[in-house]
């Protein structure tokens, strides 16, 4: 799976329209793996994109580039459809930055275990900075006060293939205390 090419597809018209399209021709195909930029929180980078996007006039999606050729070929042979395919970009790698921060060594012990195992094949772990802080004098203090004993924080970034990147984005989504970043596509030159 981490040798395997993924391409970014740049579709043009509705969004409802694109996704329904292509989500019609993933279930036809019998594939797991499409992506909606949207849904993923893949940022572009390219402001135009993002207000694109906004107003539903334009939609990024993700496929394994066997699927490219056959799913351009169907929406060129549909239109009704009303999409126009607008760009194709090859994924190198991505890139999900993320941060933490907890006042429990509970819960630090539980994000470290989330952050640094079991990372799927061919995903990295770098610029990995961890940071604990212990203040004895603020012993006993309360939860919700601006002081605690104990504080872990830490940041860096998921680096490697499209599947593995976006399995760990889920992975960290919805954590209490951590705060994944938008996922950035690297593409090939």
């Amino acid at each position: 799976m981490a040798d395997e090419i993924f391409v970014e597809i740049e579709l043009k018209g509705s969004r409802d329209r694109a996704i329904g399209f292509v989500e019609g021709y993933r279930l036809a195909m019998g594939t797991e793996q499409v992506w909606f930029c949207p849904r993923e929180q893949v940022d572009h980078g390219s402001l135009l994109d993002s207000l694109k996007e906004r107003m539903h006039l334009e939609t990024h999606v993700i496929l394994p580039q066997v699927l490219v050729e056959p799913l351009v070929e169907a929406i060129r042979s549909s239109p009704l459809a009303e999409i126009e395919v607008v760009g194709i970009n090859e994924i190198e790698s991505v890139e999900l930055p993320f941060e933490y921060k907890c006042f429990s060594r509970e819960s630090a012990e539980t994000i470290r275990a989330l952050i640094e195992n079991d990372l799927p094949d061919g995903v990295s772990l770098e610029d990995y900075e961890v940071k604990e802080e212990i203040n004895e004098e603020a012993a006993g203090v309360e939860m919700y006060s601006p002081v605690h004993d104990y504080t872990f924080s830490g940041k860096g970034r998921y680096v490697g293939p499209v599947p593995g990147v976006l399995v760990l984005a889920h992975r960290l989504d919805d954590r209490d205390f951590i705060h994944p970043g938008k996922a950035h596509l690297q593409y090939v030159s």
